[in-house]
């Protein structure tokens, strides 16, 4: 069912004539298509048949087909909001950003999620210290600069550090955030998160009045090999002092090498200081708790339009009660004053000795809704019928799951009316049980339990341009209504990621199709080449694998990518793909990982070349040198080499006239076999051009 294809439309007729057409293609015996005929008679059920079974089939809605998926495993993944990390330049005063603070990218909007505070502090200087000297790198705080930098100096030596110097002390239990861009080796595979691959051992330490202590630290960049972020935090009890020393003036956090398994040095292009994070999407209806008191303020750019409900919890752990905004001075009940404390901002205020009615003291004792004009609009969603399966649309699509809810409002036996506010996919038996259809931007009741006839509103909605969201690297993000954001410049060092929308059926059946066909469990040699080359973190060039049936082992051959001109796999290497294997042979398989076997092969001959042209030696050994570069080539273990294919490749030059004499031999016959003229090097084998001894010729006045 999952992978039926529709069949075009047809009639009966049509269906049942070309069935009726293929009788002679399967059959010379069958010579009667009249009605009459027995068999006719069983042609024209089984068409009736075939055309029913394909419409029960084509009436299969996507959400069983969800569901189908479900039972292998696969779950339908939710639409994300893209995720950007925002640097702020020209910061002279630190200032405060409430919960979903609007910031533009052109016409995109994107919000922060909780209050946060934006520090005056920068980095204001970067070295590199090892084997005593100190260098400084602090041309990485500019992403215009175009130089690199190695993390820990040439010979990448234990004891070596980075040193990221401060021109204000970080606080005690602080965090900040640190993007770095790195450069240096191409081909790396990426690393996973839950399978990181660790060449060095990194103590991060800051400066105190009790020494270099060291610090909590999660690293995004795996020890400097991929761009990522790092988020450090200051330990508390240990004070930042000062450091003032070889060019060094600052409060300085560092990154010691304690030991080191590189395959190549790391190499940075630029740091980005103290990033928070901002997630593409547009709040239209936001709700806020607070505990329960006689005021409370609320803030944020939805806010800042004035449209509000308010709603009150009096006793513990019972429903909420609406409370209106107070417009005359003799109102007595569930009321409340609204206060403007500047722009966007608002204090709500609850007077139990004036009005006779207040929130209890008690966590999530009020909520508060802000509505956008839009939304105040079309607040009301509709009634709840009470049947499973009721859908009601929203006001819009693609809407953000984690940011939904609704308020159900009912009205009790004495008359009063009551409000949950009840989030999706909750299936507790108390609340009403529904789910999110969000692209389409509708909710589906499956349970309604006691809310059968409540009446619906919005009570969280925020929309999302999902993919849109992954916006590229240095855009300038513009503040929407922050005060103190003054000649500030916000921008994005990295470029955006994880935006997307809900998956689709299709899509998640595209991804169920492609895992089925995805190695991970090795039982022929090709998945074994194929889990060795998806190995996260390593750099791997070419790798070939065989069965020994006599050792029942296979035998893996690698190759790692390297400037080296015969690279070989280290210690760690090795290390990590026997254990990345070892997980996923067969219990009865072993496993054997072999290093590259190099074989010079001789080339020998007279070639004449042809009146007027330079070079004609060198562009001869080139393309000799060019055919036989199994090491950084094309060409990979064990590949037979075919004199013709040599051949070919110099006769096509234009320089050559022709070919009177080529000879080619391997100079060691240990690891290869010949077949005529032809070299067929060992399964572990790679080849390259070793002595080449060629007569070149000037025929009727060539030069060479």
């Amino acid at each position: 069912m999952l992978f039926t294809k529709n069949i075009p439309a047809k009639t009966y007729e049509e269906l049942f004539q070309e069935n009726l057409g293929k009788i002679p293609v399967y059959s010379g015996e069958w010579t009667n298509f009249n009605p009459a005929d027995p068999g006719i008679t069983v042609l024209e059920n089984l068409t009736a048949l075939q055309i029913i079974q394909q419409n029960r089939i084509d009436e299969v809605p996507a959400e069983v087909k969800v569901r189908l998926l479900e039972l292998l495993g696969y779950r339908q993944r939710s639409g994300k909001c893209a995720e950007v990390w925002l640097e702020a330049s020209g910061v002279r005063e630190a200032f405060d950003m409430p919960a979903n603070q609007r910031f533009m990218a052109g016409d995109i909007s994107f919000e922060t999620t909780v209050p946060r505070r934006v520090s005056a502090g920068h980095i204001v200087s970067v070295f590199s210290r090892s084997a005593g000297v100190t260098t400084d790198c602090s041309y990485l705080l500019d992403r215009n600069v175009t130089l690199c930098a190695e993390a820990f100096g040439d010979g990448v030596l234990e004891g070596s550090a980075l040193w990221l110097v401060m021109d204000e002390p970080p606080q005690e239990g602080e965090e900040k955030v640190i993007y770095v861009a790195v450069g240096g080796r191409e081909g790396r595979t990426p690393f996973l998160e839950e399978k990181s691959v660790s060449f060095g051992e990194i103590c991060w330490e800051c400066c105190t009045e009790d020494g270099f202590v060291a610090m909590r630290v999660e690293d995004g960049t795996h020890g400097f090999l991929a761009d990522g972020y790092l988020r450090l935090t200051q330990p508390k009890g240990h004070r930042a002092v000062r450091v003032e020393e070889d060019g060094i003036s600052g409060y300085v956090w560092r990154a010691r090498l304690i030991h080191s398994e590189y395959d190549a040095p790391p190499v940075l292009r630029y740091i980005s200081e103290f990033l928070f994070p901002v997630y593409q999407k547009e709040t239209m209806v936001d709700t806020h708790s607070f505990p329960g008191a006689s005021n409370v303020a609320v803030s944020g750019t939805v806010a800042e339009n004035g449209y509000t409900k308010v709603y009150v919890r009096e006793q513990k752990g019972g429903s909420y009660v609406a409370y209106e905004e107070s417009m005359g001075e003799h109102d007595r009940g569930r009321y409340y004053r609204k206060e403007r404390q500047g722009q966007g901002n608002y204090a709500i205020v609850f007077d139990k000795k004036r009005f006779g009615r207040a929130p209890g003291h008690f966590q999530d004792a009020v909520k508060i809704v802000s509505y956008s004009e839009e939304m105040m609009r079309n607040f009301y969603l509709g009634d709840v019928f009470g049947y499973d399966g009721q859908e009601i649309g929203l006001p819009r699509e693609h809407v953000v799951l984690s940011a939904f809810s609704i308020i159900a409002g009912r009205e009790k036996a004495d008359g009063e009316t009551v409000y949950d506010f009840l989030k999706p996919g909750r299936q507790d038996g108390q609340e009403m049980y529904y789910s999110l259809q969000e692209d389409e931007g509708k909710l589906v009741i499956h349970d309604p339990g006691k809310f059968v006839g409540a009446k619906l509103y919005l009570g969280g909605i925020a929309v999302t341009l999902g993919p849109e969201g992954n916006v590229r690297a240095g855009n300038v993000f513009v503040p929407v209504r922050l005060a103190g954001a003054e000649n500030i410049c916000f921008s994005n060092p990295a470029h955006g990621t994880g935006g997307v929308f809900q998956e689709s059926f299709e899509e998640m059946r595209r991804r169920f199709v492609k895992d089925l066909g995805r190695a991970e469990t090795a039982v022929t040699p090709s998945d074994y080449e194929a889990l060795v080359r998806r190995l996260p973190g390593l750099c791997i060039d070419k790798v070939h694998a065989w069965m020994d049936h006599g050792k029942n082992e296979v035998q893996i051959a690698v190759l790692p990518g390297s400037e080296e001109a015969f690279p070989r796999l280290s210690r760690k290497y090795r290390l990590e793909i026997e254990k990345w294997l070892n997980g996923r042979r067969l219990l009865s398989t072993g496993i054997r990982i072999r290093q590259p076997v190099y074989t010079a092969v001789l080339i020998s001959g007279t070639i004449y070349v042809k009146p007027h042209y330079d070079d004609c030696r060198e562009q001869i050994e080139a393309a000799v040198r060019a055919g036989l570069d199994y090491v950084h080539g094309s060409m990979g273990f064990g590949e037979r080499l075919c004199f013709d294919t040599i051949f070919h490749a110099v006769e096509n030059l234009d320089c050559v006239s022709y070919i009177h004499e080529l000879v080619v031999s391997p100079q060691n016959a240990a690891n290869v076999t010949m077949d005529g003229t032809d070299i067929i090097p060992a399964p572990d084998c790679l080849l390259y051009a070793g002595h080449i001894r060629l007569n070149v010729l000037p025929q009727a006045g060539g030069r060479l």
